[in-house]
């Protein structure tokens, strides 16, 4: 009987989680970053944000603890986590731009192209350098 009563709760947590995850900001850098090709620039510009949110957490929290709402407490747990997914995402696109960097150093060289023999003529393709 109680499983009866958590299916609609797990349904609408279901739909809750796939709308978030539709939506919110985070996910849509992260599904737009690994769409992407691997860039040493977005690396870069990923963990200077990953810094940002990580100093802007570090701000809120001192405030939390100074006396301001304690609703301020689950604004730093979302910028945490922000910057620990912004962080990693940071590391995979430096780590993909380093595969890719080292396997097209890797691949084997395309060797010269050669001229194809012509094997008759445009009126007869059965006869060699054209004679019939």
């Amino acid at each position: 009987m109680l499983i009866l009563l958590a299916i609609p709760v797990i349904v609408a947590v279901a739909l809750a989680h796939r709308s978030v995850q539709a939506v919110a900001p985070s996910n849509l850098l992260v599904r737009r970053v690994r769409s992407a090709q691997p860039r040493w620039r977005t690396g870069a510009l990923l963990l200077g944000l990953a810094m940002v949110l990580l100093l802007t957490m570090h701000i809120v929290a001192n405030a939390a603890s100074a006396g301001f709402p304690g609703w301020l407490n689950l604004v730093v747990l979302v910028l945490a986590w922000d910057a620990l997914k912004v962080g990693w995402l940071a590391v995979e696109v430096i780590a993909r731009g380093i595969i890719c960097v080292a396997g097209e150093s890797v691949k084997p060289r395309s060797s010269p192209v050669r001229p194809a023999l012509t094997h008759g003529s445009p009126g007869n393709p059965h006869a060699v350098d054209g004679n019939a």
